[in-house]
């Protein structure tokens, strides 16, 4: 166990966990005030460049292991699962009481069952659409949600106020596009792709020119607000795109071949 802690890109999942953990510390037993909710969204940030810097120095180091994918896989249930729904509940969904509390529940179960899918799917090979995800990431819906949390509570906070079936709203969208089949760009594929390389570098400049003559928090929520709408107009024309040349998505193949052998099995009891 002592050559896991020892292992750099360890420390950056483990960093990943402090920051949403200590995000949820600051949530419970105290007022959840603008400052202290844009406080937890900011961790929660910057444990998603934690995530994203593990597995490139695993790469640069040359210290891949089965543990930091498992561990890699743990910390994202917490960071982009548990703590974005903390932070939502306590900013505006417990004014909805129960429902509030079931869709904050549907987040936790979207992201784990995103995650679930993610492991399974890589493990056998079964996504091969380089430059795009097998539905929304974990990690990006998780900054998508803090990102809009924290710009409400911050630099938008005396303009932007939306009510809790909006915010309710939101989050049961998102945690649909994590569990569908949809293909969300990822730009893995940036460097052989030219209009990837394009789409990303007029969106990064985008969000420093937000950064820089609005507040810093628009550099991510310019970014969140081009990802998903662009995104998801990106989304649906590769999936339109698919269905179009007669062909299945990447992965598809093997659900319907499970679902054939679901029905068999149920025939035959």
């Amino acid at each position: 166990m002592v050559r896991h802690f020892l292992n750099p890109p360890n420390w950056f999942t483990s960093a990943s966990i402090f920051c949403s953990v200590y995000a949820m510390t600051l949530l419970i037993g105290t007022p959840a005030t603008p400052e202290i909710l844009a406080k937890a969204c900011l961790l929660v940030v910057f444990g998603g460049i934690f995530d994203m810097l593990d597995g490139r120095v695993a790469r640069m180091t040359n210290r891949f292991t089965e543990f930091g994918v498992q561990l890699d896989s743990i910390a994202d249930i917490i960071s982009f699962g548990v703590a974005p729904a903390l932070i939502v509940w306590a900013w505006s969904l417990h004014e909805l009481g129960a429902p509030g509390a079931i869709v904050t529940f549907w987040w936790v179960l979207a992201a784990a069952f995103r995650l679930a899918r993610f492991n399974v799917n890589t493990a056998r090979g079964d996504w091969q659409l380089k430059g795009h995800s097998q539905g929304l990431t974990s990690t990006m819906g998780g900054g998508l949600l803090v990102t809009f949390a924290w710009v409400s509570n911050d630099y938008m906070e005396a303009t932007l106020n939306p009510p809790p079936w909006v915010v309710a709203t939101l989050v049961v969208f998102l945690g649909l596009a994590m569990v569908s089949s949809m293909p969300w760009r990822s730009f893995r594929d940036a460097r052989e792709n030219k209009m990837a390389r394009r789409m990303l570098g007029v969106s990064l400049a985008l969000c420093l020119a937000g950064a820089v003559t609005l507040h810093p928090s628009m550099w991510f929520g310019v970014g969140g607000l081009i990802y998903i709408s662009l995104g998801f107009v990106d989304s649906i024309v590769t999936f339109l795109h698919f269905r179009r040349v007669g062909r299945n998505l990447p992965g598809d193949e093997e659900e319907e071949e499970l679902a054939v052998l679901a029905t068999e099995d149920g025939a035959r009891l």
